[in-house]
């Protein structure tokens, strides 16, 4: 009995074939075709528990097929998953831009960020569209997270944009949730300092810092930053308020020129005391050589005047 066993376990898969070759002549001779399609059925669901229960060894070829298969379709979908989320991001910013339109009352040129430059220690950003854009000085530029700097010079092409991560740069700002006026300023490492704000004024973590109507150089109510930290230092008047910008300055590739500047007479005032202070701050020239001695002479003679415009009263 065993060695009949052993028989069959070694011919088992020309056994199953000469089986299934004598099922499927006789269902052909008798030529009924509902029964075949049931019987096709029963001898697949047949075969695959036999395999499962009866056959151990493993298809090593079907398995690295299999295996490459399903390589296939996790490649296939990780594309179609990387795809969707490249298609999110593009309909969100356009989203974004389309609530821009509806919140800013004034034109605006998108333009293109080409490059950054730092100045005398400010930095600054290029823009790919300049003059024959409408883009000029003293505009605002922001994305549609929040305000970004000012255009602060223009060629026909391009234009060179200061943006706020400066020291010398202070942009008059407010506490949108109860009109707290004060001075946004970089703090020369990862954050903005709400400035200029006494400690006993209401300012809480969370509150919402945005351009002031009292600024000259940037349109009103433009979102700056979130109020991350309020601490106030003895003997200090005023509170030391980090802000965290709305705009990460690093991903910058697209801006909003916001197409509004302030009275073309200011800017003339505010040009000519520029030149004034520019003028204050020259060095002597040195060519003229002061001359102590003459200086002291006529300092003499001018006690003297007074001296005897005294003695006559």
């Amino acid at each position: 009995m065993q060695r009949i066993f052993d028989l069959i376990l070694r011919y088992k898969e020309h056994i199953l074939f000469l089986g299934l070759l004598f099922i499927s002549l006789s269902l052909l001779l008798l030529g009924d075709i509902n029964k075949i399609g049931g019987f096709r059925t029963l001898v697949i669901a047949s075969i695959g528990w036999f395999q499962k229960n009866v056959f151990l060894i493993p298809n090593v070829s079907a398995l690295k097929s299999e295996n490459s298969a399903l390589r296939e379709l996790n490649f296939f979908l990780s594309q179609r998953v990387m795809n969707a989320r490249i298609s999110e991001i593009e309909n969100q910013a356009l989203k974004n831009l389309l609530g821009l339109k509806q919140r800013v009352d004034a034109p605006f040129e998108v333009a293109q960020v080409v490059g950054s430059v730092t100045i005398d220690m400010r930095n600054y950003i290029i823009l790919d569209k300049g003059l024959k854009f409408g883009i000029d000085k003293y505009m605002t530029v922001r994305n549609d997270a929040g305000l970004v700097g000012s255009v602060v010079i223009s060629s026909d092409n391009y234009s060179l944009v200061e943006i706020i991560l400066n020291a010398k740069v202070k942009v008059p700002a407010m506490n949108l949730r109860n009109g707290v006026l004060g001075t946004i300023n970089w703090d020369g490492a990862n954050r903005l300092l709400f400035r200029d704000v006494p400690k006993f004024v209401d300012v809480k973590i969370g509150d919402t810092i945005v351009t002031s109507k009292h600024s000259l150089k940037y349109i009103p109510y433009v979102p700056i930053g979130t109020v991350v930290s309020v601490e106030s230092e003895e003997g200090e008047l005023f509170a030391v308020i980090g802000v965290k910008p709305f705009v990460n300055f690093s991903l910058l590739e697209e801006v909003f020129v916001i197409k509004k500047v302030i009275d073309p007479e200011i800017v003339t005032l505010i040009n000519k005391y520029e030149q004034f202070i520019m003028n204050t701050n020259l060095p002597p020239d040195k060519s003229q050589k002061l001359k102590p001695r003459e200086i002291m002479e006529k300092k003499k003679a001018l006690d003297s005047l007074k001296r005897i415009k005294a003695g006559e009263k």
